[in-house]
Parts: C-alpha cells; sequence; structure tokens
C-alpha cells in the first residue's frame, strides 16, 4: 500500500514540506528579498539616485545654521551669505532633479518587477500537485496570492521612495546633531536607541493581532467567494438570507481582529509619541538655549540644531508611519506566504518561465496497459487503503468498463490514471517497460463526469489542451463529431460564446458534448471517461453515447460507469469493491457467473446501481 503524504503540501493546520527551507523566520520577506536580488543591479542603481536626493534635502539645516549665522554678522561679513544661499537653492533644486530622475528610472527599471514577481507566485501555486488544492480553499488561495503580489509591489515602491530616504536621513540628522555639541548627539542617540526597544516590544504584539486579523479576513474573503460560485446552489435552495446572515457574523470577528490590532497601533504611537514629545523636544531644546545664552554655543549651530530637530520631527513621524505600516505589511505577507507556501523557498530552483505549449507529438498507442500490485490511501487517512492490490492488464484498443458501488475505490482509480496522486514506480507499466503513473497520463484523453468549463469562449473551451496551431475547420469538425456544432451554431455569438462562470449558461448535456469534442482534439491513445452519461437525460445521453463511440473507435478505453447498460459492448467489465477487483468479463459472462455483477445488474432501476 502506498500514501501520498508527501506528495504535495497539506491543508492549513500543517506545514507544507519544504524543497528548501531559506526562509528563517520571515519566508515571505526573505522571498521578496531573493527576488529583488535576482534585478539586484538596477535596483542599486535606482536606490542610489534616491539616496542622493535625500542627502541633498538631509544638509539643508547646516546651511540655514551658517546663513543665519553669516546675516547675522557684521556688514563686512554679510556678503558670505550669498554662498549660502546658492548652496540652499542649489541643494533644493539638485533634490527635485534627482528624485525626478530617480522617478524615471524606477518607471523604466523596476516597475515590470512587481508584476514579475505575481508570475512566480501563479507558477509555483498552480504547478501543485492535486493533494494541495484538495487540502486548501481555493478562495483563500487566490485572495492570497493577490495579497502577495500587491504587498510587493509596494514593498518594492516604498523600498525606493521611503525606505531609503529613511536611511538616509537617520544618519544625516544624528551627524549633524554631532556638530552642533556633543550633548544634542548623544541626546539624540539614546532617544532613537529607546524608540527601537520601545517599538519593539509594541511592535510584536501589534504583527501579532494584525496576522490574526490577516487571517480572519482572508477567511472572510473565501467563504465569500464560495458562496458567490455556487450561488446556483444558494437560489436552489433559498440560502439567501441565511448567507447573509452567516457573512455578517463573520465580519463581526474580522472586526473585531481589527479592533484589537488597531488598539495595539494606537500603542505603538503614543509610546513613540512619549519620547519624542516628552523627551527629544524639551530636553534638546532646553539644553542647546541654555548653551547659547552662556555663550557656549554660537547662533550659526544653535540654528542649525533647531533646523535639524524640525527636520527630524517630521522625518521620525514619518519613519514611525513607515515602521508600522511595514509591520502590518509584514503580518499580512508572512501569514499568505505560509499558508500557500510553507517555509518553503519558492525561489529556490530555476527561476520559472513561460512556456509556450510545444508543437504536438504523436504518443504510440500501447500494445498493454498493465497495473501491479496497485495499492493506495489518501494521505490524511493513511490507515485506510483504497485499493488494495489490483492486478489488471488493459491490452491495446481494448475497451474496459469499470463498475462498483459508491466507495467502491473507482474513482480514486481514475484520479491514479491521470497522475493527480503518484505512485510508487513498478505499479504502472506500458508494453512491459515500468512508468511512473504521471508519464502514463501524457497519453490520456479524459471525459469526466461533470465537466466545468471556463469563463471563456466556446472554441477557447474545445481547444483547451489541444495544439496552439489549431484551425477552426479542425473545432468545427471535432464539434461536429461530438454532436455539439447544431447547439453552437444557434447561439448569438457562435463559437465565440462565452459560456459563463463553470459553463453555467449551457445545459449539462452540452457542457458533457463541449468536453468530447475536446476529446477529439486531444487526441490521445488512452481514453478515459468517468460516468460520462449519469447526470443526462434520455435524449442527451443517446447524443453523447454516439459521440462517445465515434470518440473510442481506435483507442485503449477504460470508462467508469453508473448506468449498467451504457458498457452492454465493453469487451471486459471489471467490477470493484472494496478496493478489491472481485470480477471480471464480459457482460454476458458476468451474468451467467451470477456473482456480483448479475446482483447489480438484477438490482438496478433506471440503469442505475442502486445505494445500500
Amino acid at each position: 500500500m502506498v500514501s501520498t503524504s508527501g506528495a504535495g503540501p497539506p491543508g492549513p493546520e500543517r506545514p507544507t514540506p519544504a524543497v528548501k527551507d531559506r526562509g528563517g523566520r520571515h519566508p515571505a520577506i526573505g522571498s521578496y528579498l531573493r527576488f529583488i536580488a535576482t534585478f539586484k543591479g538596477p535596483a542599486l542603481l535606482v536606490g542610489t539616485v534616491f539616496g542622493l536626493s535625500s542627502v541633498l534635502l538631509a544638509v539643508i539645516p547646516f546651511f540655514v545654521g551658517r546663513l543665519v549665522q553669516a546675516l547675522a554678522a557684521t556688514p563686512a561679513h554679510a556678503g558670505r551669505a550669498d554662498r549660502y544661499v546658492v548652496a540652499l537653492i542649489v541643494c533644493s533644486v539638485g533634490h527635485d532633479l534627482v528624485w525626478r530622475c530617480g522617478e524615471l528610472l524606477y518607471t523604466r527599471l523596476l516597475i515590470h518587477r512587481g508584476y514579475e514577481y505575481e508570475n512566480v507566485l501563479f507558477h509555483n501555486v498552480i504547478t501543485e500537485p492535486y493533494p494541495y488544492f484538495v487540502g486548501k480553499s481555493t478562495g483563500k488561495i487566490s485572495s492570497y496570492v493577490g495579497t502577495l503580489g500587491r504587498e510587493f509591489r509596494d514593498f518594492l515602491e516604498n523600498s525606493c521612495f521611503t525606505y531609503v530616504e529613511q536611511l538616509v536621513k537617520l544618519p544625516s540628522i544624528a551627524l549633524i546633531m554631532f556638530t552642533v555639541n556633543l550633548p544634542s548627539g548623544l541626546l539624540f542617540t539614546f532617544s532613537v536607541m529607546l524608540m527601537l526597544v520601545i517599538g519593539r516590544v509594541t511592535v510584536r504584539r501589534a504583527s501579532q493581532e494584525e496576522k490574526r486579523w490577516a487571517d480572519t479576513a482572508s477567511e472572510l474573503d473565501g467563504y465569500l467567494i464560495d458562496v458567490i460560485a455556487n450561488f446556483v446552489s444558494v437560489k436552489s435552495f433559498l440560502r439567501e438570507d441565511a448567507e447573509v446572515a452567516q457573512v455578517r457574523q463573520r465580519r463581526r470577528g474580522v472586526i473585531a481582529a481589527a479592533n484589537r490590532s488597531s488598539m495595539w497601533n494606537i500603542v505603538f504611537w503614543s509610546s513613540m509619541s512619549l519620547v519624542v514629545r516628552y523627551l527629544v523636544w524639551p530636553a534638546t531644546i532646553v539644553l542647546n538655549v541654555h548653551l547659547y545664552l552662556r555663550g557656549e554655543l554660537s547662533l550659526a549651530e544653535l540654528t542649525t540644531f533647531l533646523s535639524a530637530l524640525v527636520v527630524f520631527s517630521d522625518y521620525i513621524w514619518g519613519t514611525v508611519w513607515q515602521i508600522s505600516r511595514l509591520n502590518l505589511q509584514l503580518a499580512r505577507v508572512e501569514e499568505a506566504y505560509r499558508y500557500l507556501f510553507g517555509r518553503r523557498d519558492i525561489l529556490a530552483g530555476p527561476a520559472p518561465r513561460i512556456r509556450i505549449a510545444p508543437p504536438r507529438r504523436s504518443v504510440e498507442a500501447p500494445r498493454t496497459l498493465a497495473f501491479r500490485n496497485l495499492s493506495f490511501a489518501y494521505p490524511d487517512n493513511v490507515d485506510e487503503p483504497v485499493l488494495a492490490g489490483i492486478n489488471l492488464e488493459v491490452g491495446g484498443k481494448e475497451k474496459v468498463g469499470i463498475v462498483g458501488r459508491s466507495g467502491s475505490g473507482k474513482t480514486t482509480f481514475i484520479k491514479l490514471l491521470l497522475g493527480y496522486y503518484p505512485l510508487p514506480m513498478g505499479m504502472v507499466a506500458l508494453d512491459g517497460r515500468v512508468v511512473a503513473n504521471r508519464q502514463l497520463a501524457e497519453g490520456i484523453s479524459y471525459v469526466p463526469q461533470d465537466t466545468t468549463l471556463f469563463h471563456r469562449s466556446i472554441r477557447d473551451n474545445i481547444t483547451y489542451g489541444a495544439a496552439p496551431d489549431v484551425t477552426q475547420a479542425q473545432v468545427e469538425a471535432a464539434a461536429v463529431r461530438a454532436h455539439a456544432h447544431g447547439f453552437i451554431s444557434r447561439t448569438i455569438e457562435g463559437y465565440d460564446t462565452l459560456v459563463g462562470e463553470r459553463g453555467i449558461k449551457l445545459s449539462t448535456g452540452q457542457r458533457q458534448r463541449i468536453a468530447i469534442a475536446r476529446a477529439f482534439l486531444d487526441d490521445k491513445p488512452i481514453l478515459i471517461l468517468d460516468e460520462a452519461t449519469s447526470a443526462l437525460d434520455s435524449e442527451s445521453e443517446v447524443l453523447v453515447q454516439n459521440a462517445l463511440e465515434d470518440l473510442w473507435l481506435d483507442k485503449t478505453v477504460i470508462a467508469v460507469a453508473h448506468r449498467l447498460s451504457t458498457l452492454l459492448h465493453m469487451d471486459r467489465i471489471v467490477v470493484l469493491e472494496g478496493g478489491h477487483i472481485v470480477e471480471q468479463g464480459s457482460h454476458r459472462e458476468l451474468l451467467e457467473r451470477e456473482g456480483r455483477y448479475h446482483r447489480l445488474w438484477q438490482r438496478q432501476t433506471g440503469g442505475m446501481i442502486p445505494a445500500e
């Protein structure tokens, strides 16, 4: 028996297996930084330009002090004011010009990178194995992918436009304070360190509350997407009021989490204000005015200090705001990243590239398809095998039907054929050659029981998975063979008609015939049918059955069916029960044995297997 506990990331309660754990304590921000490192040259260039612009702004208090000193001096020395006026103008104009250059460089070199990261996210999500999507909410996946993409663009933009400026101003102001006098510099440095210590404590709690809010909000987003996607059921059962009540209840939880997060942000802001308003301002102003009155500080130095203090006050609130925003951002992105990828480094492998579908290559029809002691249990219930010891050989172009009651393992067998869950090597063989079941899937065309279509045109749905150079004539020929061309032609826009969410504008039979037309274009030697007619009315069943018989003429066919009447002309019928093959043979042979199949046939009503 084999389970697939390592086949892909499990549900949200358990961490995703790491391909390479390089994320540390903050895998999301680590992912951001590693992606930025892939274009570090342009990023450093843009950052340097913005840094230079910030330096030109940061030195203005120094020249303001010198200008005031020159103006207050004797007329003989007042002429020095000209050079400081020029310096101030150069700093102001230079700051603006260099800043605009930085903006242009950011637009040309970096802005598209923010969207490229979303390609990386989508690539890593959509290439996850089948179990990944079984264990997670698709609405939440969609919400979190959007969150990570938006937050990365904000992070990249803030890094250039804000964080660089903050990093330049802090040492610049500290240096100016030390040039005024040593006590001011020391007091400023002590104040900044005190803010960092206090901020670290309050930020940690605020971050925890923000993560709880992010998770609660994403749960609500996922619930909303789920309700809207299943609007047919909502309308059918008149559950509009009940769903509105449920959303309101869940939103109350979001509001409560938002209030807790907001309160801790108020604590953060208040603690920063305590240091700035009650320590830095009073202490430094009293100190420097006292020194000036005692003649130990020049007018230029006092003016420089006051200008720097004003700049610091404006700067520190901007810094506090950015730290607060960054804290909230980190909480959101870490919650989203861990849900999607655990601690796995999504940049550990080669950079994903958008691949153009290769030219279609013909897959040789197998002479034999064999399953050897095939056993399987689902990852979340490894002690309960769904299939056990399946030994089955299917000849080339043989038509094999699979029957059995609900829970016998039919659907699981189909999932394994399609490669949804990996099997150990040795359980599947083509023409005597052992192959992986994922490799087997490359030679399979599939018509499912419940055909859900993309919200795209009929043409796009028929050609999904087909060669990129497929012609309109080929599309129409496939539709004709699938008995779909007639109803398509009667639609207003023909093959350009949008089918609606999950194909809602089409009937079940019409969607099924679209799926069969798709299989005609996806011409593979093995055809899998998963109860393809079980949900159809009699008229649709006849059309679909005729189309299927045309489709499977030259193919090896494995068909799961509830209606035993659809398997009358199969070469062989295999009966599953409790994950084991209990009988196999032709329809007539199985009836003559009067075994399990005979009892199923006798108990059928309207061609369906009754539930027990």
